[in-house]
């Protein structure tokens, strides 16, 4: 599942998730409309708070350009 899928699912906007993982709101921005994937760390950050619904292999489709 792609990261923004997953915070539409939850109802969560973007500006909520980044003060849960310590960013800005437009890094992840960037994140989810592709223009710079997340750090390894922030990409297992992502993978445990969604309980595994957003991993490597949603990262790797959105940036495997």
């Amino acid at each position: 599942m792609k990261l923004a899928e997953w915070l539409v699912s939850k109802g969560m906007r973007q500006a909520e998730f980044a003060r849960q993982m310590e960013v800005t709101q437009p890094t992840v921005h960037n994140w989810i409309y592709g223009k710079r994937p997340p750090s390894g760390l922030h990409m297992m950050d992502i993978y445990k708070m969604s309980k595994g619904q957003v991993g490597l292999k949603d990262w790797v489709e959105a940036f495997n350009r």
